[in-house]
């Protein structure tokens, strides 16, 4: 499984983040999330799941909250 993937699966199995829409690109480890949240809380769930995931390295936050 590639990064993006390992990326794809840790924010999946958090059901907070369920139906939001989490775009995950990655490049040798570098990971850029970007998306429309419904609140800072599901940005920092996002965050510290993608930061476990296998062979991320650097987290670059693109997130923003819905207006």
């Amino acid at each position: 499984m590639d990064v993006t993937a390992h990326v794809k699966s840790a924010l999946n199995s958090e059901p907070s983040l369920a139906g939001l829409d989490i775009t995950v690109v990655t490049t040798k480890g570098d990971v850029r999330l970007t998306g429309e949240m419904q609140s800072q809380r599901d940005i920092d769930t996002a965050l510290s799941a993608a930061r476990v995931a296998e062979g991320a390295h650097t987290i670059h936050d693109e997130l923003t909250v819905k207006p």
